[in-house]
């Protein structure tokens, strides 16, 4: 006969009765003021067991199991039986008290996470430990005289590497059942990591159109890219597009001038949900152009007071990328070649004319030439007045 009690009950809350009959037809009783129906004595194990099913707190106490036989000594045996209720579920909180429900959160590279998970419930009350992946990152844990275990998680500097990764709160409190949690997938916006124009040429001509590309790779989502000249934003129509592997391309139809000479184009990359996560490229540009010329005659020199005789000259103005290989000099559409004899000299960018004629009267020109083209000053006239003796009372008047 087996009797079960608890603590100093003298009445047995179960009852295991063979006496006068096989162990198969044993006599069982349980009482209602305890296990009722969820109790089950199974005696054909080894030792013999007493099954509860749905274990309540109140089930929690000493137990004392009396075993009387028929020929020997009644035993008894106590065991101090323990009930461990589980934590609840762990609830994740951010900084401003806002519960992160989705699996998934974002957050950006470079920012710090700080999370709060809290755990209600327990006995005896749980530990609180933050895993991210499989690592272990916190196991400090506070309890709040509610009851309420709590970890504060402090992570700074989320990279790269965290992309996809788990971050777990998991609140435990015996190894007899597996351990509650919560799981955080990390959605990481990254910044971009590289770009470059491609194709820098050498030099590029004034007044033709390039297709000029631009690649980023690193950025999630995508990067935005932009142009600039200088300090100016290029809102010139560009084509964008998204490729595999985090990467993106800019195509922007750009038509270089003369003034862009020496400045420098750059192509910026960033990830509108990082601040100042840009990057850039930059391009100096060197334009090549046909020569632009002006003609001046010498600021020394009265243009409307030149005699025959004097001696003038005419500066000739070259703007140019690159140098002119040639320069020429015009009169009236002809070519003025190097003539000391003549009074005409040529050197560097001046035409010198000693003691002038009127036939050396009318319209001059230079011209420049490079590798762009040739480029052709504006006209300068030449007025050459008369110098006749003083005593021949003829009067003085220019020929042109």
């Amino acid at each position: 006969m087996v009797l079960w009690f608890k603590e100093d009950d003298n009445e047995p809350l179960y009852n295991f009765d063979v006496r006068g009959r096989q162990v198969a037809q044993a006599r069982l009783s349980s009482s209602d003021k305890y296990f009722g129906k969820r109790a089950f004595f199974r005696a054909t194990t080894h030792p013999a067991q007493l099954l509860v099913d749905e274990i309540k707190l109140s089930d929690e106490g000493m137990y004392r199991c009396r075993v009387d036989f028929r020929n020997s000594p009644t035993r008894n045996l106590k065991i101090n039986f323990t009930v461990i209720v589980p934590p609840d579920r762990p609830i994740i909180y951010d900084s401003r008290r806002r519960e992160k429900a989705n699996t998934v959160e974002p957050y950006s590279e470079g920012s710090d996470i700080a999370l709060i998970c809290e755990v209600k419930g327990g006995r005896p009350r749980p530990n609180v430990t933050w895993y991210l992946d499989n690592s272990v990152i916190d196991e400090s844990f506070e309890t709040r005289p509610d009851g309420t275990t709590v970890n504060h998680l402090s992570y700074p500097n989320i990279g790269r590497q965290h992309l996809d990764a788990r971050l777990m709160c998991v609140a435990s409190n015996t190894n007899l059942t597996p351990p509650n949690n919560k799981v955080v997938v990390l959605d990481v916006n990254l910044k971009p990591v590289a770009v470059h124009i491609m194709a820098k040429e050498k030099f590029v001509s004034a007044d033709k159109r390039y297709e000029i590309e631009c690649k980023s790779s690193g950025s999630r989502p995508e990067a935005a890219i932009s142009w600039w000249k200088g300090t100016r934003m290029l809102k010139r129509v560009t084509k964008n597009f998204s490729e595999t592997g985090n990467q993106s391309l800019s195509v922007i139809s750009y038509t270089p001038t003369v003034d862009d000479d020496g400045k420098y184009l750059t192509c910026r990359a960033e990830n509108p949900l990082i601040p100042d996560s840009a990057i850039e490229d930059k391009w100096r540009l060197v334009v090549h152009y046909m020569p632009i010329v002006t003609l001046k005659m010498g600021s020394s020199l009265n243009p409307d007071d030149i005699k025959e005789g004097d001696d003038i000259y005419f500066d000739c103005h070259i703007q140019s990328n690159p140098k002119p290989y040639k320069l020429a000099w015009y009169h009236d559409g002809n070519e003025l070649h190097h003539n000391v004899t003549a009074g005409i000299i040529l050197s560097d960018h001046s035409l010198a004319l000693q003691g002038v004629s009127r036939s050396l009267a009318g319209d001059y020109t230079c011209m420049a030439a490079n590798t762009e083209g040739r480029g052709t000053s504006n006209h300068v006239t030449l007025r050459v007045r008369c110098k006749y003796p003083s005593d021949s009372g003829a009067a003085v008047s220019p020929r042109k």
